[in-house]
């Protein structure tokens, strides 16, 4: 037989052995102590932190809130009305004569890419 056969027998014999009723009295007793044991403290922890919480949260509310401000005083103000816009007039100069055609201006922008250039016709 190999070493782990042997421990699978050593272990397999010890799972086998009974438990007197003993132990599960001591078990039984443990349990139903704990279920039987009064929470009373805790739960009276619980309602103490609970109303200590509301009471710290209503003191700081009223140690926060604003003072009531008076309303500001009204005032009487008249606006002015607005000074009359200047009367301007255009005089046109009459044009001296013909117009002389000119060329259009031609402007090249070229861009960092070299595929992309821009040509601005000005009249």
């Amino acid at each position: 037989m190999s070493p782990r056969e042997d421990w699978q027998e050593i272990l397999h014999a010890a799972h086998n052995e009974p438990i007197d009723a003993a132990h599960y009295t001591a078990v039984r007793a443990r349990v139903l102590a704990e279920i039987r044991r009064p929470r009373t403290m805790w739960r009276r922890m619980a309602w103490i932190t609970g109303g200590a919480a509301i009471a710290a949260a209503l003191l700081l509310a009223m140690a926060v809130r604003r003072p009531e401000l008076p309303a500001p005083p009204r005032v009487a103000a008249a606006i002015p009305p607005a000074p009359e816009a200047p009367k301007v007039v255009a005089r046109v100069a009459a044009p001296v004569g013909p117009r002389r055609k000119r060329a259009p201006l031609t402007i090249k922008l070229q861009t960092s890419d070299p595929n992309v250039v821009i040509y601005w016709i000005a009249d």
